[in-house]
């Protein structure tokens, strides 16, 4: 018997290419995804900031708390979140860290909120990165070129384009603007994860965005858009939406404010 390999179609490549109602589907996953996104802003706005420390209904806000209101905030949604993110400072440098322990002010905090629709089992899959006080400039020029990365990045997804090449177009992007990028290390910085990959009813599915990738968008494809650069002693940035492919680009199927800076 001979096995071949599926390659970087993956095992079902027809699941790349989605049906108008899988779209829809995806498109409410976001919707609970963005529930818990406005709990995050509202829950940052009531903080109070005291001894450096996030205080909020009599209790320092932990990243436990902070994490339980998003899920709460989606299962009313009719969605399920497990394991999201809200990794504050250094945290988020580990894309494996959901986050724990006090929130404090002045410390980027990436909110990545992946809700399962309990209906269909379709996902949604969101990022958006904040801060509570007044951020450094150092910080607020690595927010803005991680938006400026995620503009780009949509801009060029169109049918016929290589996953690939836009991968590589923002790695490109962070580069010019002088953020280093170390891969391959057991201490990573900047930008060392795939720009996206498809979701649908997997969280992750193919196709995968990365360097190299020879595989070209197509009319009906699904994929998550997420540059993100990570330094220690700075903290990281993500910024992550779902977008649809159409004729001549894509559509954003996941809506959330791009506010960051809560005073």
């Amino acid at each position: 018997m001979t096995l071949e390999i599926a390659g970087d179609s993956g095992l079902f490549p027809e699941r790349q290419v989605k049906t108008a109602a899988e779209v829809e589907a995806l498109r409410k996953g976001n919707k609970a995804s963005e529930a818990g996104f406005r709990i995050v802003t509202r829950t940052l706005a009531e903080a109070r900031i005291r001894n450096g420390k996030l205080v909020h209904g009599g209790t320092i806000l932990t990243a436990e708390r902070l994490r339980a209101l998003i899920n709460h905030a989606v299962l009313d949604a009719d969605a399920s979140a497990l394991h999201t993110i809200a990794a504050p400072g250094d945290q988020a440098v580990d894309n494996h860290c959901v986050g724990h322990g006090p929130i404090r002010a002045g410390e980027l905090i990436v909110v990545d909120i992946f809700p399962r629709r309990i209906e269909d089992g379709y996902w949604g899959d969101m990022t958006r990165t904040y801060l509570k006080g007044r951020a450094s400039d150092a910080q607020r020029h690595l927010v803005s070129t991680v938006r400026k990365a995620h503009k780009l990045a949509i801009d060029m997804i169109k049918p016929g384009v290589t996953g690939g090449k836009v991968h590589d177009a923002v790695q490109s992007f962070f580069d010019n603007q002088g953020y280093q990028t170390v891969r391959n290390s057991t201490a990573p910085k900047g930008f060392f994860h795939a720009l996206g990959h498809g979701v649908g009813l997997e969280i992750h599915e193919e196709p995968f965005m990365r360097s190299g990738s020879a595989w070209k968008f197509r009319k009906g494809m699904v994929v998550t858009v997420e540059p993100g650069l990570y330094y220690h002693g700075l903290g990281g940035c993500r910024i992550e939406d779902v977008v649809h492919v159409v004729p001549g680009g894509c559509e954003m199927i996941s809506r959330a404010p791009y506010q960051w800076e809560i005073p």
